[in-house]
């Protein structure tokens, strides 16, 4: 388009009123919609990315400065809205999280900040730029004063924009403010620590968890769980969110087993689990190993502990629950009784406890050290968690002939490859002094390679 049809255009547009222009921009926008972007050469589409942004950024900040002129207007409060948040986020469909955000942000633009709602308009600085300045520049008299300094003021902020990212710029504007304002970034500290909370709520098939953690305590949060997830391995197929949550559920784990919890309680806090006994023992023959499968106990001889699970087995029976009821799978039982502690409780037809006895585990503490000091890492192939962070994995088929009684049929797991090898159904196998780890298929497990 020429020079002079672009004035020519600017004139025809001056001439319509502000809800026509905006009509005709949507109109302009929709029949973008129906172009094939995909047939366009790669220099045609990077510029229409680039206008695209600039077009986002201008339209960002005419609607900053209408959302600020219809709450002067007042005709939102005719609505019977308790709040101009209220009623924007009920008008467009947004969260009111959103509404109040952007109304705030819109506010403090107009009053406090002339220069970067100049600059949003000009499309010189994202709206994530615009919002940092809102949040963290206008906070207090100090800051809003040091705004107007011609060296360290909103000039010198908004130079910065122009060469960092968003998330880089809302660090130096917060940096820039506690440098104004040490009292204010005080009692920001003070408030923000009073507004942690964390909640872990029950669902009907596992528990929402949601929260909100001050800066300092979310990078302790987000230090420990990079720490426990390490590096992700070439066959972990995992997404991130996925690792976040095994290493959250392993952190726990870890200040369980420790012992340093309630170190003076008679039982350790641990998860209790509710079996009755005729599911035990449905469970021990549903994990009957085939007879080619059974080994003799010998290193040479191939000692197998397998996690094969016959589902036909356990139709019918009442189910092992969790302490509120939850019902648990089978293989999801096999997993948790393999490092647990059996007590055995007796109930008469009115509920009341006829016998009690002692808690028994199906491998003795010295048979654990011995599988420890045999092994003394997890044996998934490739990985290498210390015994801390591990567990005994043996076969249910055991318990039938008492237990673990020899440390031939256990084999020492991180929790995380303890619960594949249940959710897989695994099989592993000794031989001439290595553990090796089949799929119900046949194929071998290969060790995981760094990515």
């Amino acid at each position: 388009m020429t020079t002079a049809t672009m004035m020519g255009l600017d004139s025809d547009l001056d001439a319509l009123s502000v809800a026509d222009r905006v009509a005709l921009a949507e109109r302009v926008l929709a029949s973008l919609t129906d172009t094939d972007l995909q047939g366009l050469g790669s220099r045609e589409l990077l510029e229409t990315l680039d206008g695209l942004e600039r077009v986002e950024r201008r339209l960002d900040a005419v609607t900053m400065r209408a959302l600020v002129a219809a709450e002067t207007d007042g005709m939102w409060a005719t609505s019977g809205a308790r709040s101009f948040p209220a009623w924007y986020a009920a008008r467009t469909g947004r969260y009111i999280g959103t509404a109040r955000s952007r109304t705030r942000t819109a506010r403090r633009l107009r009053d406090h900040l002339r220069a970067t709602a100049e600059a949003l308009e000009a499309g010189t600085i994202t709206t994530g730029h615009a919002e940092a300045m809102a949040r963290h520049a206008v906070k207090s008299d100090a800051t809003r004063a040091r705004l107007t300094d011609e060296r360290h003021g909103e000039s010198f902020l908004l130079e910065h924009a122009g060469i960092l990212d968003a998330g880089r710029f809302n660090t130096l504007v917060r940096r820039w403010a506690t440098a104004a304002d040490p009292d204010m970034a005080e009692r920001a500290w003070r408030e923000e620590s009073g507004r942690e909370e964390v909640t872990l709520a029950p669902t009907l098939d596992g528990y929402h968890l949601q929260g909100w953690l001050s800066t300092e305590s979310g990078q302790v949060l987000a230090e420990a769980l990079e720490a426990r997830t390490g590096v992700p391995a070439a066959g972990d197929d995992r997404t991130p969110a996925q690792r976040r949550a095994d290493a959250l559920v392993g952190l726990a784990r870890l200040g369980l087993d420790s012992g340093v919890l309630k170190p003076g309680a008679r039982v350790r806090p641990h998860l209790a689990v509710h079996v009755p006994y005729e599911t035990l023992t449905r469970l021990v023959q549903a994990s009957k190993p085939t007879s080619d499968a059974t080994g003799d106990g010998g290193d040479a001889g191939g000692t197998v502990i397998t996690a094969a699970l016959d589902p036909a087995v356990m139709v019918g029976v009442e189910p092992a629950t969790l302490p509120d009821g939850s019902p648990l799978a089978p293989g999801q039982l096999a997993r948790l009784a393999c490092s647990s502690g059996l007590h055995r409780v007796i109930f008469g037809p009115d509920g009341e406890v006829l016998d009690s006895g002692r808690e028994e585990r199906l491998f003795t503490a010295g048979q654990t050290r011995a599988i420890v000091a045999r092994d003394r890492h997890c044996q998934y192939p490739g990985c290498h968690a210390p015994p801390g962070e591990g567990e005994i994995h043996h076969c249910l088929w055991w318990y039938e002939h008492g237990g673990g009684t020899s440390t031939a049929n256990g084999v020492l797991v991180c929790w995380h490859h303890h619960d594949q090898i249940h959710q897989h159904h695994l099989t592993i196998r000794r031989d001439h002094g290595t553990w090796v780890f089949t799929r119900p298929d046949g194929s071998r497990v290969a060790p995981l390679r760094l990515v």
